[in-house]
Order: C-alpha cells, then structure tokens, then sequence
C-alpha cells in the first residue's frame, strides 16, 4: 500500500524538482488535464496541442515528484506497445523543516512508560514488603513477649508472603494507565499534526 502522502524536508532534493516541476506552466497544465480523468502521453498531446516529447519529458518531471502516477488501466497501441495511462496521485504534500516521524516517537514513548512502570513496580514491592514484614515482626514479637521460636516465625513470614501478594497496592499499574491515558489524550489533542 502505498504512502498517502509525501514528506519533504526544506533541504531534500525532491522539494527542488517540485519546485520547479510546479513552477512549470506545461507541468501545471498537464497536473489541470490529468485532474478530471486518465490519459496517456498521446491523449494529452492531442489534447492540449503540445509535442509529445515535451509531453514525455514533464511526464517524467511529475512522476518523479510524485504529483502523478500510471493507472492499472492501460491500452494497446496500433503498433502493438503498451500505453500507459496517467492519473493525479492522491496524496498531501507535507513540507517540514526537519523529519519527526511521530510513530516512532510515540512508542519510544509508551516504552519508556512500561519500563518506569516496571521500575515503580519493583520499587514499591520491595517498600511495601518490607514495611509490611516489619509490622508483622512487630506483632508477633509482641504477643509472644518477646521469645518466639523458629516454629512461629516460618509460617509468619509465608503468611506475610501470601498476604502481600494478595494486599499489595497495584501504585505501578496506575502508573502505567495514567501514562497510556496522557499518551491518548496527547495523540486526540494533537491528530492533525500526526497525520
């Protein structure tokens, strides 16, 4: 599938030959005929009464700027050649100082928000595990006065392990769905700019 548009930055040499093919009066007459219908060099010769060499060589011109293309539809000439036709291509010309492909930019972006999520996952696990084994610590050194056994310590610290797993606050999952939400909003904000 072919791109619906043609991104030029101010110093591509492409943005020159459009210039100059568009600052062309055969190449501006020529873009006016093909924009209501398909037609092959001769069509266009005959119709605008121009040499067909000069037809031939601003064909060239406009497909290498991209302004037109050949069309699937195609004819026989009387001499047994393939003609082909010539259609307006349908695409926006974007002119740009500098190349930003956002897509790309937009992933790094959501990659970088689940790598942080990740990290902040990590982070408050290990806080709130520990903070949590304390309490826990705490607790049973208090109502056993003091002097537990290893007995009462091992199934503490699976409990502790259990209840962490099913208690713990999902802080890095808001995380990650606050900075997917910011990532939407910015593309709603600005889908203009990024088409």
């Amino acid at each position: 599938m072919s791109k619906k548009y043609i991104m030029l930055e101010l110093d591509d040499e492409k943005l020159k030959i459009l210039t100059d093919v568009l600052s062309n009066k055969t190449s501006k007459k020529i873009l006016e005929y093909l924009a209501d219908k398909e037609a092959s060099e001769g069509e266009i010769s005959n119709e605008l009464k121009l040499p067909a060499n000069t037809v031939n060589y601003n064909i060239k011109n406009l497909i290498e700027a991209g302004l037109i293309e050949s069309s699937k539809n195609w004819m026989w000439s009387v001499k047994g050649k393939k003609v082909l036709k010539y259609k307006v291509a349908n695409k926006k010309i974007i002119i740009s100082p500098k190349n930003s492909n956002t897509v790309k930019s937009i992933l790094g972006a959501l990659i970088l928000t689940g790598i942080s999520a990740f990290i902040v996952k990590i982070y408050s696990s290990s806080v709130y595990q520990t903070a949590n084994l304390a309490e826990k610590s705490a607790d049973f050194a208090s109502s056993s006065g003091g002097a537990g056994s290893v007995g009462n310590v091992a199934p503490m610290i699976a409990q502790t392990t259990v209840s962490n797993s099913i208690n713990f606050p999902q802080i890095w999952a808001w995380f990650l769905a606050g900075g997917i939400i910011a990532l939407i909003l910015f593309m709603i904000l600005n889908w203009r700019k990024l088409e």
